[in-house]
């Protein structure tokens, strides 16, 4: 209701897409918990379980900031500001303005239709969308690193999992730039960006499981 009656203010746009994704989270949550799905590690597998929850955790929060990153970059029409890859505008660092573009106190009223921020915002956003993109990067291939080194055999199946959808993602978000936003391949992106995030979600769950059932 707030999207429309603030006129896509970038604020509530973004909050109503982490709304969204956190509710399919929590949904995919409860219907595993419902299910009785649960890993069972042996004893002598704890130990490389236990290591891996550190970094699951690091991933989950990451990817979410990610995606809150890239709701402030479709809220504030920056999707376009940079249309080269891996240079911005021909430049490796092009002007840019980092306070105007992740200044989170907007005005309520103007109609943000289109984007209210000037070129140099919009540029500092979409940077910060792809700076976090390789930490998300950096840290998923850390995660799946760990879970195929682990002696507990179903933690090597989600690093296969991770990694495709992964890569997917990153084939996406590259193909945003390359051919200027296409809408099948922003609304795929979306929908990946919310795979991944449920996917983790559901790893730490699992994760969680198997240390307590190890445990007892």
């Amino acid at each position: 209701m707030w999207t429309v009656i603030l006129k896509l203010w970038p604020q509530v746009v973004t909050a109503h897409l982490l709304g969204g994704f956190t509710t399919l989270a929590l949904l995919c949550l409860l219907a595993l918990r419902l299910s009785g799905m649960q890993w069972k590690p042996a004893d002598n597998q704890r130990l490389a379980l236990a290591s891996v929850k550190p970094l699951a955790i690091a991933a989950l929060i990451v990817v979410f900031l990610q995606i809150a990153l890239g709701g402030w970059t479709t809220s504030n029409y920056a999707a376009l500001a940079c249309p080269d890859l891996p240079l911005c505008q021909n430049s490796l660092w092009p002007a840019m303005d980092f306070s105007q573009g992740f200044d989170f106190f907007q005005t309520i009223g103007p109609n943000y239709l289109g984007g209210l921020m000037d070129s140099a915002a919009r540029t500092a956003i979409h940077m910060g969308h792809r700076l976090g993109a390789l930490i998300t990067t950096v840290v998923m291939i850390l995660l799946i690193m760990k879970l195929r080194t682990t002696e507990y055999p179903l933690s090597r199946i989600w690093a296969g999992r991770l990694t495709l959808i992964l890569i997917v993602q990153l084939l996406l978000g590259i193909s945003n730039v390359v051919f200027a936003l296409p809408l099948a391949v922003a609304v795929l992106h979306n929908a990946v960006g919310a795979l991944l995030l449920v996917k983790l979600a559901a790893l730490n769950y699992l994760i969680r499981t198997g240390l307590a059932n190890a445990s007892n």
